[in-house]
């Protein structure tokens, strides 16, 4: 059995069991309640990203690639499988979905950049032992909500159940 395969579906039923817990009526939601709100999609964010790298894992393995956890990025996948005179057509989607500006998987991948980017001219308070960054109000919260999270949790899961039912053991 793949090893991948029930790590990535971990990732899945986390990041949907996440965004479960979310208020889908964030309009009036203030304060920690709001931060609470924004932790979740955040969260729950870093598990699809996460299922997406064990997928690629999950990809190499099913093909017999003998280093698939060292796999991270459809690029690296793709140059796995030519090492083994392999091109599946799941890499291949995968790369053009991550090509594509206007795909769910390229716009997941952007926000996952996004919640790791810092400026240095956003820390609030240079002098305070913990560095704080400061946010806008709902800067976060219009790009990252639950219903987007949850249209790209679905359309992943569309693709793995796809490609599992396709993919033949070699």
């Amino acid at each position: 059995m793949n090893p991948f395969l029930p790590a990535v579906n971990q990732k899945l039923y986390f990041c949907d069991l996440l965004l479960h817990q979310i208020d889908r009526d964030q309009t009036h939601v203030v304060g920690p309640a709001a931060n609470l709100q924004l932790a979740l999609c955040q969260s729950a964010l870093f598990q699809l990203e996460a299922a997406y790298r064990l997928y690629l894992r999950e990809v190499a393995t099913t093909y017999r690639h003998r280093a698939a956890e060292t796999i991270s990025s459809v690029g690296e996948l793709i140059a796995a499988m030519a090492s083994i005179g392999q091109s599946p057509s799941e890499a291949g989607e995968l790369a053009n979905l991550e090509a594509d500006k206007g795909s769910w998987l390229a716009n997941m991948l952007n926000a996952r950049d996004r919640l790791l980017e810092v400026c240095p001219q956003e820390v609030a308070n240079a002098a305070s032992p913990i560095a704080v960054v400061q946010i806008e109000p709902g800067e976060d919260r219009r790009e990252l909500s639950a219903d987007v999270l949850n249209g790209w949790l679905e359309a992943f899961r569309s693709i793995i159940e796809r490609h599992r039912e396709h993919m033949v053991e070699c």
